[in-house]
């Protein structure tokens, strides 16, 4: 039986976006990674998982006495984190990208640890390996070598492509980018607005392509239902704030 996560990622993210607009629970131009961060494999479709940060290094080799956190602490920190994971890194060299923590055998780890992806404003390498293991990269581009990595911080607040990210923020991810989904909305009422407005959307798409009749006016009227449409996947959202209050499901 597929779960509401399961639901969840067979949804495009910007069809998430679009229905998390309609709770008017942030601005327009929150809660998204901008084009710096792409997906390396968009094969992959879609991941939804739970934000596991950290931090990392790679230009400059170690010194003794400045941060470092050792593998087996990063391993057992992802271990313990809500499932299904997703390891948000900011890498704070700058420029970021000169090394890479995240290849094949990384990709081996992370997803025998219950993590499927990783969000960096760093580089990724070994990517046809790591599309056989199914782990997704979404990075700001490929490199490679790894230099001198290490991981030099985990949890807490990251930042990567213009997003904030804590631990625990639950993340939808595609080959157009990320999303964080707020934590005040209900999961199923979040998979019905989408669904509500993907059914809308493709009444008009339909029109557009195939109307055998078609002119401005009935675009317009098109549009006028789907914007109809629209309003009243929002109503129930709203009347739910407005009463109980919505509740994450998990």
């Amino acid at each position: 039986m597929k779960t509401v996560l399961d639901r969840l990622r067979a949804i495009r993210t910007p069809i998430v976006y679009d229905a998390i607009e309609r709770f008017g629970v942030r601005s327009r131009q929150e809660g998204y990674t901008d084009n710096t961060i792409r997906c390396i494999l968009p094969s992959l479709g879609a991941f939804i998982g739970y934000a596991v940060t950290g931090r990392i290094m790679a230009e400059v080799p170690h010194e003794p006495g400045s941060p470092r956190v050792e593998w087996e602490e990063v391993w057992n920190h992802v271990a313990a984190a809500p499932k299904p994971s997703i390891m948000v890194c900011q890498d704070m060299d700058q420029p970021a990208g000169r090394g890479c923590a995240w290849g094949d055998v990384s990709a081996s780890i992370f997803r025998r640890l219950g993590c499927d992806a990783v969000i960096t404003n760093g580089a990724v390498r070994d990517i046809r390996a790591v599309e056989a293991i199914g782990f997704g990269l979404f990075a700001a581009a490929p490199i490679v070598g790894h230099a001198n990595i290490r991981f030099v911080g985990i949890g807490g607040p990251v930042k990567v492509g213009g997003l904030v990210v804590h631990p625990g923020d639950l993340l939808h991810a595609d080959e157009h980018g990320a999303t964080i989904i707020p934590a005040g909305i209900d999961l199923e009422e979040l998979v019905r607005v989408a669904q509500e407005f993907l059914a809308s959307e493709a009444r008009v798409i339909r029109y557009a392509r195939t109307a055998k009749s078609f002119t401005v006016a009935g675009l317009r009227r098109e549009m006028d239902r789907h914007d109809a449409a629209e309003y009243r996947a929002a109503e129930a959202p709203a009347k739910k704030r407005n009463g109980k209050g919505a509740q994450p499901s998990k």
